[in-house]
C-alpha cells in the first residue's frame, strides 16, 4: 500500500467514526429516556392506591 492509499483509508476511518457519533449519542439518549420513564411508571404503579369497588362495578 502506498502513502496516498494509507492516508485515504485513515481519513475514511476517521470520517466513518465521526459520522457514527450522533446516531450512537441519540441511541444512548433514547435508552436513558426509556429507562427514566419505566422507572417513573414502576414507582407510580407500585405505590398506587386501591380502586374503590364502586368505580369498578358502578353505573356509568
Amino acid at each position: 500500500m502506498d502513502r496516498t492509499t494509507e492516508r485515504v483509508t485513515a481519513a475514511r476511518r476517521l470520517t466513518l467514526s465521526h459520522e457514527l457519533v450522533w446516531p450512537i449519542a441519540i441511541g444512548i439518549a433514547l435508552a436513558v429516556v426509556i429507562a427514566v420513564n419505566a422507572t417513573f411508571i414502576w414507582i407510580a404503579v407500585r405505590g398506587a392506591d386501591e380502586v374503590a369497588p364502586s368505580y369498578l362495578h358502578g353505573d356509568r
